[in-house]
């Protein structure tokens, strides 16, 4: 290796090898968040009922969030991978700590701003996650999974006293500040507000660092986990149809443990949404560890690295095209999935080109810079 012959499985950071089903999964959630994300912004999410555009729906389709729960089950397991040396040997916990909170801290703080041009950024609460674990990276795994359960069931209770709140003609919009104005804004936006708060979006991250913690035993058992996850999905859409056609969801308890509307944070959307990022790392993983020569599958491992990059790259493609030269007009879902198409085929060329001359994302080597 020379300074323009980074291989595609490189070191991490930390000094290990890099997981090929890690980074190529991460690539293909960043092609599924920045489709989701092209859609949202340019198309009137009211418009067409077919099959495509309720699937395609932000705010209620069933891709809705998915790619981003994958992304941070993703950012969990490579939390585990950072922390495991600390872990094991009970070895440089405090440094440990200090880089998660720096790293967290700089996500936040970069995710605020970012939040004017770009709003509902998950950056924001990358960095919140980041900060939690430092408080809980060094817990036992029985642990952790009792702390990603207990936050998928807290959002549920929040939803269900906010929904009956709402029932009994009481407004709730103090939940929801429109801006961060203050310290109580700022913990509202966090954990229980607007697009990926702490609750439930921090038990996705906690399963990550099971999984990453487990890696040889998943590996083993990934068939088994698969089919123990779509028994999961099978259940809570079976459960929540049943419940629908008997008109039952009109309670508020049973609408916050049964909602798998990704805004109001139920617990089967928690259920459902974890399956299906487990089933997607663990199928992904097998696929990228067989054909790891394949030419497509090395260009997502090398674009894997550089995801941070190539987010914010997304941002500035959307701004440079649609809001600054107004090349790009809402004419549709056809139009979003194109313009996604097109920048993740000129993205993945140039990260992988990238990653191969220079090694790290010019984001990345400023983040790791400055968050260790």
């Amino acid at each position: 290796m020379n300074d323009f012959n980074h291989p595609a499985a490189a070191t991490t950071s930390f000094g290990a090898s890099r997981l090929i089903g890690l980074d190529v999964t991460r690539a293909i959630a960043l092609i599924g968040v920045v489709v989701m994300n092209y859609h949202g912004n340019l198309n009137d999410q009211g418009n067409g009922t077919d099959l495509w555009h309720r699937l395609f729906n932000v705010y209620s389709g069933v891709l809705s969030t998915r790619f981003a729960a994958t992304f941070v089950l993703v950012a969990g397991i490579g939390t585990a991978l950072l922390s495991r040396r600390a872990y094991e040997k009970n070895h440089e916990v405090g440094k440990l700590r200090t880089r998660l909170v720096r790293r967290g801290a700089l996500l936040i703080f970069g995710g605020y701003f970012l939040n004017d041009a770009w709003p509902g950024t998950i950056l924001f609460y990358y960095g919140a996650y980041f900060i939690l674990s430092a408080i809980f990276a060094m817990w036992k795994s029985r642990s952790i999974i009792i702390l990603a359960v207990t936050t998928a069931v807290t959002a549920a209770a929040i939803s269900s006293w906010e929904l009956n709140r709402q029932n009994l003609g009481h407004s709730t919009d103090w939940m929801h500040p429109q801006s961060i104005d203050s310290v109580k804004d700022l913990f509202l936006r966090i954990f229980i507000d607007y697009t990926h708060p702490v609750f439930p979006w921090l038990s996705f991250f906690c399963i990550g660092i099971v999984i990453g913690r487990n890696l040889e035993i998943v590996r083993k058992s990934w068939r088994r986990i698969t089919t123990i996850c779509l028994l999961i999905l099978v259940f809570c859409y079976s459960v929540s149809a049943v419940l629908n056609f008997q008109n039952f969801r009109s309670n508020s308890v049973i609408h916050g443990i049964t909602s798998m509307q990704p805004f109001t944070r139920g617990l089967f959307y928690t259920l459902t949404s974890g399956s299906v990022a487990t089933i997607a790392f663990l199928v992904i993983s097998q696929v990228a560890d067989k054909y790891h020569q394949n030419r497509l599958i090395v260009h997502l491992q090398r674009s894997g690295q550089v995801t941070l990059s190539l987010y914010l790259l997304h941002v500035l493609a959307y701004y440079a095209l649609v809001k600054w030269s107004h090349m790009i007009t809402a004419t549709g879902l056809d139009t979003a999935l194109m313009f996604a198409g097109v920048f993740w085929l000129f993205a993945i060329m140039i990260a992988s080109w990238w990653q191969h001359h220079f090694g790290q994302g010019p984001v990345e080597r400023l983040y790791r810079a400055i968050g260790g």
